[in-house]
C-alpha cells in the first residue's frame, strides 16, 4: 500500500483515470487474480476447491481478492445453503480470453 501523498499513487491514479488500457489491467492486478480467473474459467468453482486448487494463498487472501473480482463484476457469487459457488460473469469471460492471448504472447517471439 503505497503513501496518499506519494508520486507514485498520484501517478497511478492519473493514469487509472484517463487509460482505459491501464483501468482494464487493473482489473486483475492481484496477486492470484489470474490464477482463481484461470481456475474457474471453463467450470464452477467452490471456495474449497479454489482453496484446494491454490495451495499458496491464504484465507484471508483468497477471499479479498474474491471479493475485489465479485466488485468488478468478473465472477459472481451463488450462496447454497452449504456453500458458496464462484464462476465467471460474461464480462469475466472476455477477460480471460484477453488473459489466454497474453499467456500465449510469449510463445510467439520467435
Amino acid at each position: 500500500m503505497r503513501k496518499e501523498s506519494s508520486a507514485n499513487l498520484e501517478n497511478e491514479t492519473i493514469l487509472r483515470d484517463y487509460c482505459q488500457a491501464m483501468r482494464t489491467l487493473q482489473l486483475f492486478s492481484g496477486r492470484w487474480k489470474i490464477s482463481i480467473l484461470f481456475a474457474i474459467h471453463n467450470t464452477v468453482k467452490t471456495y474449497t476447491e479454489l482453496r484446494s486448487m491454490l495451495p499458496n494463498v491464504s484465507d484471508r487472501m483468497l477471499a479479498k481478492q474474491l471479493n475485489e473480482l465479485i466488485k468488478d463484476r468478473l465472477i459472481e457469487k451463488e450462496k447454497n445453503k452449504t456453500t458458496s459457488s464462484y464462476s465467471l460473469t460474461l464480462r469475466g469471460q472476455n477477460i480471460c480470453k484477453l488473459l489466454e492471448q497474453l499467456r500465449t504472447f510469449e510463445d510467439e517471439k520467435s
